[in-house]
């Protein structure tokens, strides 16, 4: 690699870095949490900090990705309004009744959404790391946290892929909920399996146990931020004068 290229690298990994919390080491560790989940705990457990980004870090780049994203897709009040049509419940016509300009609403919405989701949603998933620091009582902290962020980071890419798909179908957030927990599955078996649980069965009933609390914290951190985004902008939104 020339010297060109490689000041040229290593600007672009401090510009992902410095923004998103994103460089090269990051995106090979995504690549393994997919692919190598089972790897990517054992180099954690281990003690080894070298070999791949802490996944909690990867989990805020990836949020953080999902945000900006979400400016493309028409921010998360037109998500919103996606998922209640895809659920067969018409959000306009509920906003229409109560005499609240649509658009005022959405930009509202997203706005507030936007705004609470990383925190709200960082407040819920982190409720579930004990459940997996139970699996191995004397195992610190941090590393507990580094491999349960493994398959949570899992699941915010997916999350993100299944929001940038509703843009051209609102119809697949229909199918985001089956998706996303069989991926949370088939992720955290590996790590559980990597030095949480000495045998087959065992691991399987802590990884369905463990994919089951992220998958509830997941949906309840997104609900709890959608009905929160739309009571404030019923609040501040008037209705019109008729």
């Amino acid at each position: 690699m020339s010297q060109d290229d490689e000041s040229g690298r290593r600007v672009l990994e401090d510009v992902l870095d410095e923004v998103l919390s994103f460089n090269y080491r990051s995106l090979r560790t995504l690549r393994d949490i997919f692919l190598r989940p089972g790897a990517v705990a054992r180099s954690f457990l281990s003690g080894d900090r070298d070999t791949y980004t802490p996944p909690m870090r990867v989990w805020f780049g990836v949020v953080s990705w999902m945000f900006l994203l979400s400016i493309i897709w028409g921010g998360f009040g037109e998500v919103i309004i996606r998922a209640f049509l895809a659920m067969g419940q018409s959000l306009d016509q509920i906003i229409i009744a109560g005499r609240r300009d649509m658009v005022a609403m959405t930009n509202t919405v997203s706005a507030v959404a936007g705004t609470l989701s990383v925190p709200i949603t960082s407040a819920f998933i982190l409720i579930g790391i004990p459940i997996l620091r139970r699996f191995r009582p004397r195992l610190s902290l941090i590393t507990a946290t580094q491999c349960y962020f493994i398959p949570v980071s899992a699941l915010a890419v997916s999350s993100t892929l299944f929001l940038l798909l509703s843009t051209f179908d609102a119809r697949a957030l229909l199918y985001a909920g089956p998706v996303n927990f069989v991926l949370v599955f088939l992720v955290a078996y590996p790590v559980i399996r990597a030095g949480f649980a000495d045998s087959t069965a065992l691991a399987l009933l802590k990884t369905a146990l463990l994919a089951t609390v992220i998958f509830i914290l997941s949906m309840l951190a997104n609900i709890v931020t959608f009905m929160l985004a739309i009571r404030y902008a019923l609040e501040v939104v008037h209705p019109a004068v008729i």
